[in-house]
């Protein structure tokens, strides 16, 4: 029987350069991991501030282009003092690009500033459906 029994753990032998190596492998790892999880988060801050912007562009875009649409309607409607609709049309063609550069627009800014959950689309559906009525004088 030997009286001496050879390690088979290199964790248990302190002077071996193996286990240092381990080590320093290990750590390397982890900075790699820490520095990869930094970039994730810088990218992820970034990624938001850009669905902002786009967001806003989008809204300030859609303001812009029905507020085109409805001075064109009303201009290509109404000559001086001649209206060349009935009265139904006309409220109509003011009311209804006003509506939907509202809904489209807050629509835009809920999605892009606080995430859209599912009770904000029951909430938009009956506010709609409620300034649809009104607007209908129902």
């Amino acid at each position: 029987m030997p009286e001496r029994i050879p390690l088979n753990d290199p964790d248990l032998q302190p002077d071996d350069a193996s286990r240092n190596s381990r080590r320093d492998e290990w750590e390397f790892e982890l900075l790699e991991a820490e520095a990869a999880l930094r970039r994730l988060a810088r990218r992820e801050i970034v990624q938001r501030y850009v669905i902002k912007w786009v967001a806003v562009i989008t809204g300030v875009v859609v303001i812009v282009g029905m507020a085109g649409i409805l001075w064109h309607l009303v201009h290509a409607v109404f000559w001086g003092p001649f209206i060349f609709t009935g009265p139904a049309f006309s409220v109509a063609m003011i009311v209804t690009p006003i509506l939907s550069i509202t809904t489209i627009t807050v629509t835009l800014f809920v999605g892009a500033f606080r995430k859209f959950e599912e009770k904000d689309l029951e909430i938009a559906s009956n506010g709609i459906a409620g300034v649809a009525s009104i607007a209908r004088g129902g």
